[in-house]
């Protein structure tokens, strides 16, 4: 028995070749064309096909795709775009059917071509048509017409002969496209003197405005910098302008914060003992002034504030608050004191005090008894007024006088007339008790 079997041809690789890029097509196809649709290939009208659409499709024979070129062409009143296969520009103008109009020139890819040498041109993607255009230049006095193809106003300078400095103005700007019977002026930069940073130099420019000039000579103003006229104004060709250059720095000066002594109440203490608790330490405050300097030199100093650097510790003093009754011997007995001070001392008469007998007041103390032994003149504040004191060699005193001489640990003993002794030097002051309220004791004695 004989047994038949269809056997499927077999798959092929099939390759395209598109601008250069290779596209590889596996399958069985007949046709060139069924190899394109299987690749997805879309191709138009003017494209180009090698082997044809409708060639045997063959594995070993690449399909070759010539894309058409796209070139834009550019006249006076339109921008058209072609799609050719012709490889120079004189075989696209022929095709296209298309001729360089009178008095214009030709442009191939922005690039002047004369159109006789078409031929041996390579096809561009850019042609322009461009028309002689009449433009009107005028540079200071002088005034002409020019002729051109040029497509820019800076391109027309050019081809007329005009020769521009770097500051040199123009107005439309040499970027503008050139249009028929357009106006072309020419300001040329005025020379000024500029002064600045310990120079002075010519420089020109086209503006009349300090700002302008500098910044077209690339003159820089900083932040606190100012010139002379001012930046705003308006000078004259030839004017000087000077570049004031402004710096700020702070100085700063440190200065000691002395510390203060503060006293606090000891009742484990006895009266007129005085002990450092801590010590203190002076603080530090940093005061900032601001100086100004204008070219280098200073012309200003004002005060720009100031820190506590470092704070200040009190010393800390602790007196004693505690009384203690002690006794003494005295040629009349013994007597409590509760305080006991070294004074300066002197002594006094009522005479010497400096009112003669018979005059209003004369003898009278502060305290309304008369002056004479046994009565003292004191300061408040140490000793308490009318209160009793003992004197060694002196005997128990009336703390019932003052005086204006009397400051601070200074007694002065009162003695009749015909019994006064001199007193100079120190003497132990004793207060005799009893002690007087807390609030009347003066606990730190100057």
């Amino acid at each position: 028995m004989l047994t038949v079997v269809a056997c499927r041809p077999a798959e092929a690789t099939y390759t395209i070749v598109d601008g250069g890029k290779s596209v590889s097509v596996t399958g069985r196809y007949q046709t060139v064309g069924e190899v394109l649709a299987a690749g997805g290939s879309i191709l138009a009208p003017d494209d180009a096909i090698l082997p044809g659409r409708d060639a045997v499709a063959d594995p070993t024979t690449p399909i070759v795709i010539d894309r058409a070129a796209e070139v834009t062409v550019i006249d006076q009143d339109s921008v058209m775009t072609y799609r050719t296969q012709q490889a120079t520009l004189g075989g696209f103008l022929a095709e296209a059917g298309l001729a360089v109009p009178p008095g214009a020139r030709l442009l191939a890819d922005g690039e002047p071509l004369d159109a006789n040498d078409a031929n041996q041109t390579p096809l561009p993607g850019r042609i322009i048509f461009d028309p002689y255009k009449r433009v009107i230049i005028t540079d200071g006095d002088e005034r002409w017409a020019l002729r051109t193809t040029a497509l820019t106003v800076g391109e027309a300078l050019v081809e007329s002969g005009v020769v521009l400095g770097a500051l040199d103005a123009v107005a439309p700007s040499r970027e503008t496209a050139l249009t028929p019977d357009m106006g072309i002026r020419i300001q040329r930069a005025a020379p000024y003197v500029v002064v600045a940073d310990g120079q002075t130099v010519d420089v020109f420019s086209d503006s009349t405005t300090v700002f302008d000039i500098l910044a077209d000579n690339g003159i820089a103003l900083g932040p606190l910098d100012y010139t002379r006229p001012a930046a705003d104004a308006a000078v004259r060709p030839g004017d000087t302008i000077e570049v004031v250059r402004v710096t700020e720095r702070i100085d700063t000066e440190d200065v000691a914060v002395p510390f203060e002594t503060v006293y606090e109440a000891a009742a484990d203490m006895e009266i007129d003992t005085l002990v450092e608790a801590s010590p203190g330490s002076n603080g530090t405050l940093q005061r900032r002034t601001r100086v100004r300097l204008e070219n280098g030199v200073e012309v200003s100093r004002t005060p720009d504030g100031e820190s506590l650097i470092i704070a200040p510790v009190n010393r800390v003093l602790r007196y004693g608050t505690q009384i203690v009754m002690r006794t003494i011997d005295t040629p009349s007995g013994p007597v409590e004191y509760w305080r006991v001070v070294n004074m300066r001392v002197t002594s006094y008469t009522a005479t010497s005090a400096g009112k003669k007998p018979g005059e209003p007041g004369y003898g009278i103390t502060a305290s309304g008894v008369q002056a004479g032994t046994g009565v003292i003149a004191v300061d408040p504040t140490v000793i308490p007024f009318r209160s009793y004191v003992y004197v060694p060699g002196y005997g128990v005193a009336f703390a019932g006088d003052t005086g204006g001489g009397i400051k601070g640990r200074f007694i002065d003993l009162g003695y009749d007339e015909g019994t006064f002794q001199s007193w100079r030097g120190t003497v132990d002051v004793y207060y005799l008790g009893p002690p007087p309220p807390a609030e009347d004791i003066r606990w730190i004695l100057p």
